[in-house]
């Protein structure tokens, strides 16, 4: 069966929110689009929980696709850059809300196995990020399965299709939260050039970029942000 991997440029919102400990910096990102009858769906939220340390941040990743029922609905990386480039990026941990198995399985299926990062790995190149599964860290390229992101609402027929095709297990049930360090970064960057990987092969899909949306949203942040340092 044919996979296709969607990469769909999105608008990005901020949140500004006070805390006991200080400040927190919050960029949302959504996606939304169709390929072959399949929808994909997702969001992608980056979290500084302390502004006084811009080189500590996480990654939530949600598959919205309710139930994901095929495995073109399956989210399995995300690009993205800095409006500040830094010096390293690194990914230190993964942690799904569960572990799933669906090979030749109906739904619910079983757990599965596996340690974090779950396969999963980066590339730092030209100031920009691309976060996958299936990462070959000796070839920096990405098979984008297995450990594919699903919906907590999922269903597989347990007869080779859908979510169940054994390459593509196990999966990971959303929401899954990346955690990054970086070196370099003086203050808490805007992020920008998002894009959404859904499915497992490389074929590039784009979607109309609402550059509009997204400048506001840009500026919004920046302005939000100056207000937050006073």
């Amino acid at each position: 069966m044919y996979k296709v991997l969607l990469k769909s440029l999105t608008a990005a919102l901020i949140a500004v929110a006070g805390t006991a400990s200080g400040t927190s910096v919050m960029w949302t990102f959504t996606a939304n689009g169709v390929t072959d009858s399949f929808s994909q769906q997702g969001t992608a939220v980056f979290t500084w929980a302390d502004v006084n340390n811009p080189n500590s941040f996480t990654l939530t990743l949600t598959d919205n696709v309710s139930p994901t029922a095929n495995i073109l609905s399956e989210l399995d990386g995300l690009s993205f850059s800095f409006s500040q480039d830094p010096l390293s990026i690194s990914l230190m941990s993964i942690a799904p809300t569960s572990v799933i198995d669906c090979t030749n399985s109906p739904s619910p299926c079983p757990s599965g196995s596996g340690v974090s990062p779950y396969g999963w790995g980066r590339t730092f190149s030209g100031g920009q990020v691309n976060l996958g599964a299936g990462f070959d860290s000796g070839s920096n390229t990405f098979a984008y399965q297995p450990f594919g992101i699903v919906n907590a609402n999922y269903t597989s027929p347990g007869d080779g299709t859908g979510l169940s095709g054994s390459e593509n297990n196990p999966l990971l049930v959303g929401p899954v939260t990346f955690e990054f360090t970086t070196t370099g970064l003086t203050s808490i960057p805007m992020i920008n050039g998002v894009s959404f990987d859904f499915g497992t092969r490389p074929s590039v899909i784009p979607e109309p970029a609402p550059l509009a949306l997204l400048g506001v949203g840009l500026v919004a942040g920046w302005i939000a942000r100056r207000r937050a340092n006073g």
